[in-house]
């Protein structure tokens, strides 16, 4: 003995949201929304708008290496004006010191720069006539 079992469900109905239903009078089935897509105009906006990235990204590029450029050039021109009068006392007093005669920590004495290199030369000189 066979006995058939019948599926009695009944179909479902599909829900969609408010978007997807269509009054009757626009007729069934509808046409797939954005389904057909202006391959034109997608690639002129596509062009478009990549250009202008460029464009954008460029103008941002050369403004910032000119402002970078500035900014350095103004950095160092501080820093030589804070350091430069320190560093003119510095150089004023090492040739000061260098100039003049006077004692040195170990007890012996300093004489002029010029003097000191014409001795040396005296001496070297000395030294090869020998």
């Amino acid at each position: 003995m066979t006995h058939h079992t019948q599926d009695h469900t009944e179909p479902q109905e599909t829900v969609l949201d408010a978007w997807h239903q269509h009054p009757a009078d626009q007729g069934v089935p509808q046409q797939e929304h954005g389904a057909h897509a202006n391959i034109t105009a997608l690639l002129i906006t596509f062009v478009v708008l990549t250009l202008a990235t460029v464009i954008f990204s460029v103008i941002i590029g050369l403004y910032t290496i000119r402002e970078i450029g500035q900014y350095t050039a103004q950095g160092e021109r501080q820093g030589l004006e804070a350091v430069s009068t320190e560093a003119l006392q510095y150089k004023e007093d090492a040739l000061a010191a260098q100039a003049g005669y006077s004692w040195t920590a170990n007890g012996t004495v300093k004489i002029p720069i010029d003097q000191a290199m014409q001795k040396v030369i005296a001496d070297y000189q000395e030294t090869q006539s020998k």
